[in-house]
């Protein structure tokens, strides 16, 4: 069957457009890296493997990389509360006052793969059950709603990657804020892999996606960021942003307007799902027809799917006959649907889906689910052939809601308030300027890579 919004000549033409972005973004990345004086911080267990990696970062990235000793033959697990060796890396107070702009974290060289490294033992180890209660006492219609409630700091164990490196890279945060984190893979560089560093690293690789910290499989991975160290701004041209309330807000693209050459037009609408449903008409599909006709944009942004449910197994497996019928009720009919659109209106645009991150441990008894949504929109933007900007993958937003402000018992009565500032939201739930940041840079990040 004919797919009507694949066109050859548009692709070609796609193709072309989205080279020489990257050509410029790449070209302006290397010339920057051979002149950055950055250093970087190296938290890593193992001199023998951290060696390999810290050689092609100062040869082919420019940064100056520093070793913290206090880490060697540390190991990450323990049977029972906080094992000694992760005591060692949070009681290293020099970080803070170092201050590096990019730490590397590479743990978990010393440790045997998880018996069972499934999400749902991670996010066991992470959040008490039963649920919680959290409400939103702000504004005319306070909600209450059920939550998975955190685990206090003193009873996460470190029987698994997921305790262990949820608290380093807490303690980090806490530490330097506005430094960078990256998980290095816990084996040498450039070198086969054994059985059990490949599930090693598809273990903490998916506690990585938990906490959306970038994953470093490689140096390419790391290369893309450069321009977090370099200073340089990467001139992305005009970028049209149809999104929910991430965009509405700003703040993340206030950011991107910072760290980047870039023009925007900005759609996006509070409350916006990527999904129709039934009486509802909030969608990223009526934003359409909010696009000035003056608008020319070389790159489109598709950001949703925060407010949507997650499709059905089921519902997963008919993507290419909903991609087909362009069925709107789920990710992939939606996206067709605006591809489709937009495509129409401008061939010669890059259009981009941006993932959903995980911001929302604070109201939801789903922590996690932004993982699964994620997922499913991955696969629909990949059988329509478009890319995605992986916001649930290297956001590095998550936070794992604890009530720091000691606000309520959780119940119905005397429930937990989520909509108190943190770090890097302003309420729990949106990107404050730090936390634009962070979705910003991942943005330029994927827009300047290959």
């Amino acid at each position: 069957m004919t797919q009507p919004y694949i066109h050859m000549k548009r692709n070609i033409h796609l193709r072309r457009t989205t080279g020489i972005i990257a050509i410029i973004c790449i070209a302006m990345l290397k010339f920057s890296a051979a002149n950055a004086e950055a250093t970087a911080l190296l938290i890593s267990d193992n001199r023998m493997t951290s060696d390999s990696w810290t050689w092609i970062f100062s040869d082919e990235m420019g940064l100056n990389v520093s070793h913290s000793t206090s880490c060697y033959d540390c190991r990450l697990k323990s049977e029972t509360g906080m094992s000694d060796d992760v005591a060692r890396v949070l009681s290293n107070n020099n970080i803070r006052s170092q201050k590096p702009g990019v730490i590397l974290l590479q743990l978990g060289c010393n440790d045997t793969a998880d018996a069972d490294g499934s999400m749902s033992a991670y996010e066991h180890s992470l959040f008490d059950y039963p649920y919680g209660k959290v409400c939103n006492n702000k504004g005319a219609n306070p909600r209450t709603k059920n939550i998975a409630v955190s685990k206090n700091d003193g009873r996460v164990t470190n029987a698994n990657f997921a305790g262990s490196i949820y608290r380093i890279v807490k303690f980090l945060r806490e530490q330097t804020p506005d430094s960078r984190i990256f998980l290095l893979a816990p084996c040498r560089y450039g070198s086969e892999k054994t059985s059990d560093e490949t599930a090693k690293n598809a273990q903490i690789r998916l506690v990585a996606q938990m906490l959306c910290v970038p994953f470093v499989e490689d140096a390419n991975m790391l290369q893309k960021y450069s321009f977090v160290w370099n200073g340089m701004k990467p001139s992305l041209g005009n970028v049209l942003l149809i999104g929910d309330s991430y965009c509405a807000t700003k703040k993340w693209t206030g950011q991107l307007e910072k760290i980047a050459n870039v023009s925007l037009t900005n759609v996006g609408k509070t409350s916006a799902t990527l999904k129709e449903r039934k009486g509802h008409t909030n969608t990223l599909g009526a934003q359409l027809l909010r696009i000035p006709a003056t608008c020319r944009p070389d790159i489109i942004l598709l950001e949703g799917g925060i407010n949507d449910d997650a499709d059905t197994e089921r519902t997963v497996e008919a993507y290419p006959e909903h991609i087909q019928n362009l069925k709107r009720t789920n990710f992939a009919g939606a996206l067709a649907y605006l591809v489709k659109v937009l495509r129409g209106r401008f061939p010669n645009a890059q259009i981009y889906a941006v993932t959903p991150g995980g911001l929302y441990y604070g109201h939801t008894d789903h922590p996690f689910d932004f993982i699964v949504k994620s997922e499913q929109i991955r696969r629909a933007a990949s059988l329509i052939g478009i890319p995605t900007i992986d916001w649930d993958c290297e956001g590095r937003l998550s936070f794992v809601f604890n009530n720091s402000k000691g606000t309520g018992a959780g119940t119905e009565a005397s429930p937990f308030i989520y909509n108190v500032p943190t770090l890097e939201t302003g309420d729990m739930l949106h990107p404050n300027e730090r936390g634009g940041r962070y979705l910003a840079e991942c943005a330029v990040a994927r827009l300047c890579s290959k």
